[in-house]
């Protein structure tokens, strides 16, 4: 896999409390070094008129490059999406405000940090059809014990994409309550360590979610990618989804998506490819949109 290296972009102030968890510092203190930020301003956050509520914690909402506000933003569907027992989860995957700067993330490194989730029985996660693993199933509606784990920091995941998904309704895009649309829903990536991996049970999660999606943001794209088996550098958020259960003996178990650990880039807020197939010391990488012109 490539190294990862710099790339300029600004850190910008978060009106979130900030903090450095222990957990993930020391997970990542053998890593390369951070990503800083491109030089381009961000979005400013959207703003509540037009029936529009998807209001976030910070002033600036690291938004993605060349995004605007998406058909589900024209809507009411908040932070929360449809609420009830999922609100804190959903809450924590539509976070633009994540705390920087980016550092760099292994799949390794979010499989040992599952497993610091299975080693405290105070954080539920797995579905109410099958949880194996929890007394209870999640979501986790108390995020503090996920969030000293590192949940709400900025991270960077390099690997390859193994299959994109457009995704459905689901409580987190307020499900039924928009329409039925691709531009109202998930595009769902499992990234895999390298270009010969085929089992999604060895991949983890990065999702692209509907608000302020750039237009090239597409399952299609992000697929071609995937053919050409390239390398992607996928930027955003450290999520835990606690409805879920990973993979168990390389098996998905009762239904729920494959996945080698729960902890997702989610949302993402940058999604970069490397064309040349290598981009050592940082060199060479392009946007999906870049990518997308070339190809």
């Amino acid at each position: 896999m490539p190294n990862t290296a710099p790339r300029t972009r600004h850190t910008f102030a978060r009106h979130v409390a900030p903090f450095a968890p222990v957990a993930l510092a020391l997970l990542m203190q053998n890593a390369t070094p951070e990503k800083t930020a491109t030089t381009a301003t961000p979005p400013a956050a959207v703003e509540e008129t037009g029936g529009s509520s998807f209001a976030q914690t910070c002033t600036t909402p690291h938004f993605p490059p060349n995004s605007a506000p998406t058909t589900i933003d024209a809507t009411s569907c908040t932070l929360s999406g449809s609420g009830g027992a999922e609100t804190f989860q959903n809450d924590a995957k539509n976070n633009f405000c994540a705390t920087g700067p980016a550092q760099p993330i292994t799949i390794p490194q979010m499989v040992n940090l599952m497993s610091q989730v299975e080693q405290n029985p105070s954080i539920p996660f797995g579905s109410t059809h099958g949880h194996p693993l929890t007394n209870k199933p999640g979501p986790a509606t108390d995020r503090k014990p996920l969030q000293a784990l590192g949940e709400g920091t900025e991270v960077i995941l390099q690997g390859y994409v193994l299959i994109a998904r457009q995704e459905g309704a689901e409580s987190v895009n307020c499900g039924k309550n928009v329409a039925n649309i691709p531009t109202n829903h998930d595009i769902h990536i499992s990234i895999v360590d390298s270009a010969t991996q085929t089992d999604e049970c060895s991949g983890v999660v990065a999702e692209m979610i509907p608000h302020h999606r750039p237009a090239a943001w597409t399952a299609q794209n992000v697929m071609a990618v995937a053919n050409k088996k390239l390398p992607v550098r996928v930027t955003g958020q450290l999520m835990f989804d606690s409805s879920h259960t990973p993979c168990q003996n390389g098996s998905a178990v009762s239904g729920d998506p494959k996945r080698v650990s729960l902890w997702e880039v989610h949302p993402i807020y940058e999604f970069d490819v490397c064309p040349q197939g290598t981009c050592a010391n940082g060199n060479g990488w392009v946007t999906l949109e870049e990518f997308i012109k070339q190809d």
